[in-house]
C-alpha cells in the first residue's frame, strides 16, 4: 500500500522545501517516450521528447488532433502509470510521481466541480484541502486575489450550476477550473486546454492573468493549447509543436519564424506563425508540400541543451502526511459534503419527496389491517415492500455520488487527500440524511398501518429499516464507483435490488430455494435479514383470530398452522406471530444478531468502495 493511501501521504503544501527553490527552480523532461499496445504491436504516442522549463516560464504545447499533447502531458506529470524512458529532475534531482505530486497541480479539460457550491466556496475548499497551515484571514485573502485575477468577481457568490439548476457560463466554469489550480501555490502548474471554451478576449485574459501569477511566485507553467490567437501565444515563453509524438519545433515566437524562413515555408503576411506551423504538421490532410516540410521541421529540430548533469544527491524528500492530517481533510469534505447534500435535491430531497409519497400510499392501502389471520400476509407484504422499496430508491443517489467522485479523482490525484477520507466523509455525512429519510417514512406507516403497538417496536422498526436503508446506500455506491456511467450504474443497481429480492425468501419460502442459491446468495442478501428482522419485530408477541370457517370437530381452517403451545394458552382458532415465524422458516438469530450481520454488510460495502476507489486514478 503506497504512502498516499495509508494515511502517510504526501503533504501538498504548496511552499516548497528550501532545496527546491534555491537558485531559482527548473525543471527538466529527458528524452520521454510512451507506448501502447494495439493490434499491430506498440504505437509510440511520445518520441524521446526534451525540454527545460524554468521558474516563471510558460511552455505552450500545440499539436494538430493525436499529436499526442495530452498524452505528453500525463506522461510529465505522472499521470501515466510509466514511461518508457526518459526522465524528469527539478533542479537535478529525480522526482517521482508521488514528488511531482508534492510540487505540482494539474488542471483537467474537463471541468468538475459541485454544482451547487459558489464559486467562492469552491475555490476556498481547494485552497483549505492543501493543508498548507494558511490562517482563514490568509485563505481568503488568497481567495480573493485569484478571483480577482481571473476575472470572477461578478459571479464569485453565484453557484457553479446542476441539471436542475442554471449557473455560470462554460468560459466562468473553466476559469474556476484554473483558480482552483492555481490556489494551492504549485511550484509547477499543468494545464490541459486552459482556453478552452472561452471567446479570444477572455482566453487572453485568462492566460495573462495566469502568466502574472506565473512570475510572481515563480511558477513553472506547462499548459496544452489548441488554436490560440496571435496575443494569448505572445504570453508564452516558448511553444512546442509536436506531430507524430515528435517534437517538431521548441522556440520562441521570433524563432518559429526564423524556422519556418530556413525550411522554405515562410509565415504568410499577417498569419499567426503556430497556426502556419500546426498546418505545416498536420498529417489529415497531407500532400506533397506538407510532407516536405514536415520532413524538414524535424530535421531541422535540435535538442535544447539541458542542464549540466551534476550529483544528484539525495532525491527530493518526501513531508509524510500524519494520521492528523487525514482527520482534517475529513473534516474539510465532510463540511463541504453536508453543504452540498444539503442544497442539492437530487442527492436527498428528490428521494425524501418520494419516501413521504410512498409512506402516504401504504398507510392508505393498508390502513388499519386488525388482528385477523386473514391479514398476516398483507403485514408481510407491508414489510417487503418497505425493504425493497426503500432499496431501490438508492438509485436516485447516484448522479450526485458520481458527481463527487470526479471531483475526488481531480482532487486525489493533485495529492489534496487518498480515498479514506473521501469514505468516512461520505459516510458520516450520509448517516444523518438517511436517518431523517427512514424515520420519516416510518413515522407515517407504522401507526397508520397498525403494525406491533409499544413504542420499542416502533424505535427497533425505524433502527432496522434504517440499516436496511443504509446497506441499499452503500451497494448503490459501489456499483457506481466500478461503473461511473449513470445509465449503467442505474441499470445494474436496479438488478442487484431485483436480484435480492428474488433469493430473499418472500416470493418463495426460503428452504423452497434450489440450492446453489439458498446456500449462497440467499445468506449475503441484506434484504434477508431486513426483512426477516422487520417480520420478527412485527408478529412476535402478537396473536392473530382465525376468521375461516369452522370445520367438523370444531377446529378452524388457519391461514398459518398453530402450535399445541398456541392452542393451550389461547384456545382454538388463534395463531400466534411465532407461529409463523415458525412456519417461515425464519433463523433462529435474535434481533441483536440481525442488526449486527446488517452493520456488517454496510462496513463491507464501504470497504469495497475504499478499495474501488483506491485503484482508479482517472475521472
Amino acid at each position: 500500500m503506497s504512502n498516499e493511501e495509508s494515511g502517510q501521504f504526501v503533504q501538498l503544501s504548496g511552499m516548497p522545501s528550501p532545496s527546491l527553490t534555491e537558485g531559482g527552480s527548473s525543471i527538466t523532461f529527458s528524452n520521454l517516450s510512451y507506448e501502447v499496445k494495439n493490434k499491430h504491436g506498440t504505437k509510440r504516442l511520445v518520441d524521446n521528447v526534451s525540454v527545460t522549463v524554468k521558474q516563471g516560464q510558460m511552455l505552450a504545447i500545440l499539436g494538430p488532433s493525436g499529436a499526442g499533447k495530452s498524452t505528453l502531458l500525463d506522461v510529465m506529470s505522472f499521470r501515466k502509470k510509466h514511461m518508457d524512458g526518459g526522465s524528469i529532475t527539478l533542479n537535478n534531482q529525480p522526482l517521482s510521481a508521488m514528488t511531482m505530486a508534492q510540487v505540482s497541480s494539474y488542471v483537467e479539460q474537463d471541468d468538475q466541480h459541485l454544482g451547487v457550491l459558489t464559486v467562492r466556496e469552491t475555490i476556498t475548499y481547494a485552497a483549505r484541502l492543501t493543508q498548507s497551515g494558511m490562517t482563514k484571514g490568509e485563505i481568503r485573502t488568497r481567495v480573493d486575489q485569484i478571483i480577482t485575477d481571473l476575472g470572477l468577481q461578478s459571479c464569485a457568490d453565484l453557484k457553479i450550476g446542476t441539471p436542475i439548476q442554471r449557473g455560470i457560463s462554460g468560459g466562468q466554469r473553466r476559469r474556476v477550473t484554473v483558480g482552483t489550480g492555481l490556489v494551492t501555490f504549485p511550484r509547477v502548474l499543468f494545464l490541459d486546454e486552459p482556453t478552452s471554451g472561452l471567446d479570444s478576449t477572455s482566453a487572453r485574459e485568462v492566460m495573462a492573468s495566469i502568466k502574472r501569477i506565473a512570475e510572481a511566485e515563480g511558477i513553472i507553467v506547462i499548459a496544452t493549447i489548441h488554436a490560440p490567437s496571435i496575443e494569448a501565444l505572445s504570453l508564452f515563453d516558448k511553444m512546442m509543436i509536436l506531430a507524430q509524438g515528435r517534437t517538431a519545433f521548441l522556440g520562441t515566437l521570433q524563432q518559429a519564424n526564423d524556422r519556418c524562413n530556413a525550411i522554405g515555408f515562410p509565415i504568410p503576411e499577417y498569419m499567426n506563425p503556430a497556426n502556419h506551423l500546426l498546418d505545416l504538421v498536420g498529417t489529415d490532410f497531407m500532400h506533397e508540400d506538407k510532407a516536405t516540410a514536415l520532413e524538414r521541421l524535424l530535421a531541422a529540430h535540435v535538442e535544447e541543451p539541458l542542464p549540466e548533469p551534476k550529483s544528484f544527491g539525495a532525491p527530493v524528500a518526501l513531508r509524510k502526511r500524519p494520521w492528523s492530517a487525514n482527520i482534517n481533510a475529513t473534516l474539510i469534505l465532510s463540511e463541504r459534503t453536508l453543504l452540498n447534500y444539503s442544497r442539492n435535491l437530487l442527492a436527498y430531497g428528490v428521494r425524501f419527496g418520494m419516501y413521504l409519497g410512498m409512506a402516504l400510499l401504504l398507510a392508505t392501502i393498508w390502513i388499519r389491517l386488525g388482528d385477523s389471520d386473514s391479514i398476516i400476509n398483507d403485514r408481510l407484504s407491508v414489510h417487503f415492500f418497505s425493504v425493497a422499496f426503500l432499496g431501490f430508491m438508492s438509485v436516485a443517489g447516484i448522479p450526485s455520488f458520481l458527481e463527487e467522485r470526479s471531483v475526488f479523482l481531480r482532487e486525489r490525484k493533485n495529492g489534496l487527500y487518498g480515498p479514506l477520507p473521501f469514505v468516512l466523509s461520505n459516510t458520516v455525512v450520509m448517516l444523518p440524511f438517511m436517518f431523517i429519510c427512514a424515520f420519516a417514512f416510518s413515522v407515517i406507516i407504522y401507526w397508520a398501518i397498525g403494525l406491533h403497538p409499544g413504542a420499542n417496536a416502533f424505535w427497533r422498526f425505524v433502527a432496522f429499516l434504517y440499516l436496511a436503508v443504509l446497506c441499499a446506500e452503500a451497494q448503490a455506491q459501489v456499483i457506481a464507483a466500478l461503473v461511473p456511467i449513470f445509465i449503467a450504474a442505474l441499470a445494474l443497481t436496479a438488478f442487484m435490488n431485483g436480484f435480492w429480492m428474488c433469493v430473499q425468501g418472500y416470493f418463495i419460502k426460503a428452504r423452497s430455494l434450489p440450492r446453489f442459491w439458498y446456500y449462497s446468495f440467499h445468506f449475503m442478501d441484506f434484504q434477508t435479514f431486513a426483512f426477516d428482522i422487520l417480520v420478527k419485530n412485527d408478529l412476535v408477541g402478537e396473536v392473530f383470530k382465525c376468521n375461516s370457517a369452522f370445520l367438523p370437530g370444531g377446529d378452524c381452517n388457519c391461514v398459518y398452522p398453530a402450535s399445541t403451545k398456541t392452542i393451550e394458552l389461547f384456545g382454538k382458532c388463534r395463531v400466534s406471530g411465532q407461529d409463523v415465524i415458525d412456519y417461515l422458516e425464519f433463523g433462529g438469530i435474535p434481533l441483536g444478531g440481525y442488526a449486527g450481520i446488517l452493520v456488517a454488510i454496510i462496513v463491507l460495502y464501504r470497504v469495497f468502495l475504499y478499495l474501488a476507489l483506491y485503484f482508479q486514478r482517472h475521472p
